[in-house]
């Protein structure tokens, strides 16, 4: 069976996956492996959990309903999961200086998946791990000498003031740099207390961040070469 043009571009293609071990990395893993088999590597970010290494928790994500198809028709093509360990929460996403240069030498293809999705999370967790995630994230793909396309995995209720969203990112009234300055440098109970009014018209720190972290990544634009995705919910069956 000959190729589709989609197959032919992901061939032989390194790419660099965080976020993973969530619902939609999980979806996206599975269908690469399945539909682009011949893509050469998937790095995964992936940090190590209840003193498991990344490596098991991987192991641990065959095992599950979602790569069912790929456990009966594929299975040789788990190999091309790499665990790369690490955190967006650290400095350098926490990853070594070993597996950093291998990242940065051959990594084409960056799918930005990692964030928390927790709606009522406090600001400073929700700007930390997907604004501030995401920045860490833009500044490794800077360095990386192959890179053709970096994905951001954003959220359709990023615009809840909008009745209308348009494939565009709009202008926001604050300031990614300027929020990410103050999570650091501000007291917790004082960020509590003005947090409902700094995030108006935003019912939630998830869409106010996403909508700041849009920003960054509209920003990084033409030195990266960025797209950003809106899924809405997303519900699932078994995984």
């Amino acid at each position: 069976m000959s190729k589709t043009p989609i197959q032919k571009w992901y061939s032989g293609k390194s790419i660099f996956v965080t976020g993973g071990s969530g619902f939609m990395g999980k979806v996206l893993l599975e269908k690469i492996l399945f539909a682009c088999s011949d893509v050469r590597v998937i790095y995964i970010l992936i940090r190590p959990k209840r003193g498991k290494t990344p490596q098991t928790r991987i192991e641990e994500w065959f095992k599950l309903p979602v790569f069912q198809r790929i456990r009966d028709q594929k299975p040789e093509v788990f190999k091309k999961l790499v665990p790369i360990q690490g955190d967006v929460t650290f400095d350098g996403l926490g990853i070594s200086n070993e597996d950093l240069s291998k990242l940065i030498n051959e990594t084409e293809i960056v799918f930005h998946c990692a964030a928390t999705l927790k709606l009522e999370a406090k600001l400073k967790d929700a700007i930390e791990m997907n604004t501030v995630g995401t920045k860490r994230m833009l500044d490794l793909c800077k360095q990386m000498e192959k890179l053709q396309v970096l994905l951001h995995l954003s959220t359709a209720f990023c615009y809840c003031d909008k009745e209308v969203l348009n494939e565009r990112v709009y202008d926001f009234h604050h300031n990614p740099y300027d929020l990410m300055r103050t999570v650091e440098w501000m007291d917790e109970e004082t960020l509590n207390q003005i947090t409902p009014n700094l995030m108006k018209p935003h019912p939630n720190t998830y869409t106010y961040s996403k909508r700041l972290t849009e920003c960054l990544v509209r920003d990084s634009y033409p030195q990266l070469p960025v797209c950003i995705v809106r899924p809405s919910i997303g519900i699932l069956t078994e995984i």
